[in-house]
């Protein structure tokens, strides 16, 4: 629907939009005896007047035109302030026409968009992640899992486009294309998908917060009564191993190249953290307090009836990554590389290349990069929608790199027993190093302006679906909140690892929403078109068995984990 402009050409010759009235005079209206008759003496108005009689045009409209006429003659540029409002146009001047609206979104955009995207939570597990899978296999896994999630993305964008060429409805997500070639329970499968994966984004930040704020209060604390722990003579102490390697029952433990350093590094937090005054260790606990005073400050921000506000801190993804992606880089130089493959594995320099514990890191890997739920809303207003699989590649290239990066310098660089690294990588540095301390504020502002956003997107699909009104009543969605906050609490208190949450979310989105549904999906229009053969029926079965065997290594792996 598109307003034509009164202005435009008309068939109609008397239109009152071509009256040429240049000039302002007044006439005298002569009657039928010749006399001026001054009684029907008219003034010349600015633009031309019509009577309310006059054919073919009633008295609103008239007035309406004799507006514009005026607003243009005042200022006639396109941009005016003064051009008349779309709102005041009368519906007789509108016509429905369809056209082909371009976006105005450039490749650079649209990569950058889904680079964002794919850039969460997952990053601090990375190096966890290549610990539980060893060195070589995490490496190799981290690529081909970026390589299958691609191939599935792309085959919804195919078949977004062939639904649109085929219908005349337009999928707005991936659930609407799951229901037109599969029927309702594939759609019903993908949005439960995707209210999981909100869900255990929500479970995961909860956790990451409450991590973050006792580390921040500890670092205030911590500045507050003990400067001497910000010494310079202290920098080498900026790493501790929070829970000893299995087999390790020493309080205090060197790293294996303690050797190259001319002062031995910490070992044990038990050590390496500073004493803490006794009412502050029973009033701040971050696995039992601190969640319950997260609330006071994240609930009252979950209930605004648009997260409006939260999506102009959005560029604070950007920022923490990247000061994520320095932070690394720095500790690195510092440390060196401690990498020695030849090593027998009974001594702590040994870096295994294989761990059967490898499902942990294609867990991890299913959701890091699961981008399935929003790729069409991000490249629909592309400019060029022929680039859009090519910045698809490219956008998947650019967060393989990202994520690998980040997992094997930290890996690579970090001087005590590998098996000392944490499902955080923030864990691993002591709450009194200054710079970890800017990553966590950062990253606590950060998700405190994103979480209220994963759980308005949650509210708006659940009760949608449910209830067909994103906002029934306020006490539908306090309700719904305070059970999401509650399942959050309980999470962050009694199962506080994200790298295990991530994993298993991450191997049931995967399997059911970014591999399985893509997949079925793909063999159906290939059914419809005729042109379904055995090798692409084995080859996307394959792929789904790969998607279904990642979700049942997630219970194997249980309890294998640390």
């Amino acid at each position: 629907m598109s307003g034509s402009s009164p202005n435009s050409s008309s068939s109609d010759e008397n239109s009152p939009l071509q009256q040429n009235d240049d000039e302002i005079r007044e006439e005298s209206e002569v009657n039928e005896d010749g006399n001026a008759n001054g009684s029907n003496r008219r003034v010349r108005r600015p633009v031309q007047y019509y009577s309310i009689n006059t054919p073919d045009h009633d008295a609103s409209t008239v007035a309406v035109v004799s507006r514009y006429k005026y607003y243009s003659r005042l200022s006639p540029y396109r941009n005016s302030n003064f051009q008349m409002p779309e709102h005041v146009v009368p519906p007789n001047f509108f016509s429905v026409i369809y056209v082909t609206v371009r976006g105005e979104q450039n490749s650079i955009i649209t990569i950058f968009s889904l680079w964002n995207t794919m850039m969460g939570t997952s990053i601090l597990s990375m190096p966890w992640a290549i610990r539980q899978a060893g060195f070589v296999t995490g490496i190799i896994l981290l690529v081909l899992m970026a390589g299958l999630m691609l191939y599935t993305s792309y085959r919804i964008l195919t078949a977004v486009q062939g639904m649109s060429t085929d219908s005349t409805s337009e999928a707005l997500d991936f659930s609407d294309v799951c229901q037109h070639y599969l029927g309702r329970w594939a759609q019903i499968l993908a949005i439960v998908s995707s209210l999981l994966t909100l869900m255990g984004g929500a479970i995961v930040y909860w956790i990451l917060m409450s991590n973050f704020l006792y580390n921040i209060v500890t670092f205030i604390y911590h500045k507050a009564t003990d400067s001497s722990a910000f010494n310079s003579t202290q920098d080498s102490k900026d790493y501790i191993c929070p829970h000893p390697p299995p087999g390790q029952n020493g309080s205090v433990y060197l790293s294996y190249n303690a050797s190259m350093y001319t002062v031995p590094h910490l070992m044990w937090a038990e050590s390496a953290s500073h004493t803490h005054d006794s009412t502050l260790d029973r009033v701040w606990q971050e696995d039992h307090t601190v969640p319950l005073f997260l609330v006071a400050v994240l609930f009252p921000l979950i209930n605004f009836k648009s997260p409006t506000f939260f999506t102009k801190f959005n560029s604070l993804g950007t920022i923490s990554v990247t000061y994520l992606v320095i932070f690394v880089a720095y500790n690195a130089s510092q440390w060196g590389f401690h990498l020695d493959l030849s090593v027998p594995s009974s001594s702590d320099k040994y870096i295994p290349m294989f761990k059967g514990t490898f499902a942990a890191l294609t867990g991890v890997a299913a959701l890091a990069y699961f981008v399935q739920n929003c790729v069409i809303s991000i490249v629909r207003n592309q400019k060029h929608p022929e680039n859009n699989v090519r910045d698809l590649v490219i956008a998947y290239i650019l967060v393989a790199l990202t994520y690998t990066y980040m997992g094997v310098m930290f890996y690579s660089s970090f001087p005590m027993s590998k098996d000392c690294i944490e499902d955080n990588l923030l864990n691993n540095m002591a709450d009194t190093y200054v710079l970890a301390f800017v990553a966590r504020i950062g990253l606590f502002f950060q998700m405190m302006c994103v979480f209220p956003l994963l759980l308005y997107i949650f509210r708006v699909q659940f009760l949608h679906t449910v209830f067909g009104s994103v906002w029934p009543s306020l006490k539908h969605v306090l309700g719904l909140n305070i059970c999401i906050v509650a399942v959050c609490i309980v999470f962050a208190v009694f199962l506080p690892h994200i790298g295990s949450i991530i994993g298993f979310v991450g191997a049931f989105c995967g399997l059911s929403y970014a591999i399985a549904l893509p997949c079925l999906v793909y063999m159906v229009i290939r059914h419809q078109n005729n042109t379904l053969t055995m090798p692409v029926i084995a080859f996307h079965s394959f792929l789904i068995l790969i998607g279904l065997a990642n979700f049942v290594g997630q219970f194997i792996i249980l309890g294998k984990t640390s």
